[in-house]
């Protein structure tokens, strides 16, 4: 079996053990085992093609696993409220809703809570009555982001959130995602941003150890942090390193 160190599950959100998927009959992440601590930062880091994404849809439910548990842990006896802000979303052209009606109908919250969620991450209120279609990529997914906060998620998966995003409003949505981590939403953040990795991250699930000896997280983590997990390959035992897992940084 794969080999992890679980904190206390009363610590742990979401906890994935010996998780594999496969995409278009290709094996994208094999027997892995880890954990979300609850009211962290995590990051997942990786290569492109490293499985980032696909571990991310698989724990919202989006894909199928072809093997494996994951295990969610609410801290009440509601279930969960996950919010997730994809890389990337593109309306069709027909598509005629105005930013005010997007919100109205995704998150289901009132005129006053539209606005705050609008101005907490800086989204300009001239725009509310334009059509989402003629938003850039950037304002879009400042206006995805403030229709997860608005529904007041236990924790929020973030994929590439500055990706489309001036530097200007990119720290500020830092700022937001460090604001709201520090009220208790447990923060899930893909990114490939090392120098962020390494000032904000709480914990770190890297996925490029397998397929790059010379991944960042040899040299931007600290070896003492550093868990390297055993992966399996049906019975048959590998102890190459494979993702790593690391805490507490």
């Amino acid at each position: 079996m794969s080999i992890t160190k679980f904190n206390n599950k009363d610590q742990n959100i979401i906890e994935l053990e010996d998780v594999s998927i496969i995409r278009d009959s290709n094996i994208v992440i094999r027997n892995a085992s880890c954990c979300i601590p609850r009211n962290q930062l995590t990051f997942i880091v990786g290569e492109n093609g490293s499985g980032k994404t696909s571990m991310v849809s698989s724990i919202l439910g989006l894909l199928d696993t072809s093997s494996g548990h994951i295990t969610y842990n609410s801290a009440t006896d509601k279930e969960l409220v996950i919010g997730y802000v994809p890389q990337k979303i593109e309306f069709p052209e027909h598509f005629q809703l105005t930013v005010t009606e997007y919100l109205k109908y995704s998150s289901h919250i009132s005129k006053h809570d539209l606005s705050a969620a609008l101005e907490r991450v800086d989204f300009p209120e001239s725009h509310l009555k334009q059509r989402i279609t003629g938003l850039s990529g950037g304002q879009i997914q400042k206006l995805l982001l403030a229709a997860e906060l608005a529904r007041n998620p236990d924790i929020l998966f973030l994929d590439e959130p500055l990706s489309n995003i001036d530097q200007g409003s990119g720290k500020h949505i830092i700022d937001v995602i460090m604001e709201i981590k520090n009220q208790g939403v447990t923060i899930v953040l893909i990114s490939h941003d090392w120098q962020l990795v390494s000032s904000c991250a709480d914990c770190v699930i890297c996925l490029s150890c397998t397929s790059s000896p010379n991944c960042p997280c040899k040299n931007s983590l600290s070896e003492g942090n550093r868990e390297l997990l055993q992966i399996t390959s049906h019975n048959e035992h590998v102890t190459h390193e494979g993702y790593c897992y690391v805490q507490n940084l």
